[in-house]
Parts: structure tokens; sequence; C-alpha cells
């Protein structure tokens, strides 16, 4: 009975990955987007060289508006979690690839795949891919830059492209993260950041202070492109 359940869950998981990725297509061919400030980021997207995509958790379902055919693959940093099945599966759907695993929580001696990840994670960054990080999650707090994105990027050498997207018709989910779920046939912004080059030499105490710029300018973006949408700012937590 217990194998019977297991893939009878796993099998839901499919089908609700396929759902929510046929729903992100829908969401991308029926918005009128508005990309902004791309020339921030023409040298580093496209170019065939790895770069870490950052964007908030809760922007995760219009991540296929902000990408075209051509440039770097991406790859999604996903949990192990039955959560992060979901979510595999409707990356899969899109065409992006996986990587999963996820650092092990302060004070548990369970790791859930960060070693085998972390590798996964350089390998696709050095063959020239895109690694898509969202840097609060996978459960916070919202809208803080965690510092493994930028570690990675000072072991590889990737630039750090950050990304804000809202859309005008919405439904904001009292999550965690405040997912937000956009609606068809309205209008959306893609917001892009200025890229942040971490070198090999630097210290974790610049590290620290790199990180803090890089989280108020994540937030500064995604509350201009919020209230360009014509709603409030998304507050951290």
């Amino acid at each position: 009975m217990a194998i019977i359940a297991s893939t009878m869950q796993s099998i839901i998981r499919r089908i609700l990955g396929l759902l929510i990725a046929a729903y992100m297509g829908l969401v991308k061919r029926t918005t009128r987007w508005d990309w902004r400030a791309f020339e921030r980021v023409e040298d580093v997207i496209g170019n065939g060289q790895g770069l870490i995509a950052l964007t908030w958790h809760s922007r995760f379902l219009m991540l296929n508006a902000g990408w075209k055919r051509g440039w770097q693959m991406p790859h999604v940093m996903i949990s192990r979690s039955k959560d992060g099945d979901i979510v595999h599966y409707a990356s899969r759907c899109l065409g992006i690839q996986t990587v999963r695993g996820s650092s092990k929580k302060i004070g548990s001696t369970r790791v859930k795949g960060g070693e085998r990840a972390a590798g996964k994670a350089v390998n696709a960054l050095q063959e020239g891919g895109c690694l898509v990080i969202t840097p609060d999650g996978p459960r916070g707090p919202r809208q803080r830059v965690q510092i493994g994105a930028l570690r990675l990027a000072r072991l590889t050498g990737a630039p750090i492209v950050p990304c804000s997207f809202a859309v005008s018709k919405r439904k904001v989910v009292q999550s965690w993260d405040r997912t937000v779920i956009p609606k068809p046939f309205g209008r959306g912004i893609v917001l892009w950041g200025e890229p942040v080059h971490i070198p090999v030499g630097t210290t974790d105490t610049e590290l620290e202070i790199l990180r803090e710029v890089l989280e108020a300018r994540m937030n500064t973006d995604l509350a201009k492109a919020d209230q360009a949408m014509g709603h409030a700012p998304s507050e951290a937590a």
C-alpha cells in the first residue's frame, strides 16, 4: 500500500508540474512584456559564458518570461523536497535543466544533497550555462539574499545578474514569500539589474558587504517594477 501511495503522489506531482508549466507558458505568451535596463546585462547574457541569475522566490512563476532561446542553457537550483519535485517537473516541461539539493539546516546532521548540488552547479557554470537561484529560497526570510550565491560567484568567477519581475494582473498568496501568481492578458515588466562581479580573492567580510548591497539593489528594483505596474512595493521580511 505504501508503494502504491508513493507512486500516486509522484504521479500527482508530475501532473501538477505539467499544469504549472502550461500556465507559465500561457502567461508568457499573453502578457505584453516590457524589458527594461537590458543594456546593463548585454555584455554577459548570450555570450556563451557562465552566469548566475538571481530573482526573488515570489516571482518564480514569471521566470520563463526573462529568457530567450540561444542564450546560456538555464539550470534552476531546486530543493529536494516534495514541493521541489513539482518545480522540477515544471522546469523540465519548459526545457529548463534542474540542479537538485539544498544546504542542511543549522544544527541538523541531515544533508539534502548540498555537496552534490554544489558540484553540479559549478559544472553548469563552467560549461557556459546560466544558473538560476532564488536567493531567499526555499524557506526565507523573504527578500533577503543568502550568502551561497555570492560564494559560488567567487569560486567560479561567474557574474551575478539580478532580475526583477512584475505584472499588472496578479494574485498575491499569503505565503512566507508572498508568492505572486500572474494572470494572463495583462502587462509585465522584466527589469534587469546591474551585474555583480566577485573576484576570487574577495574576503568573507567584503562578501558580506557585497551581499547587503546586492540585496538592497534587488529590493529597490522590485519596488520600481511593482510600482510601475500599479502595486505597492513588496516589503522584505
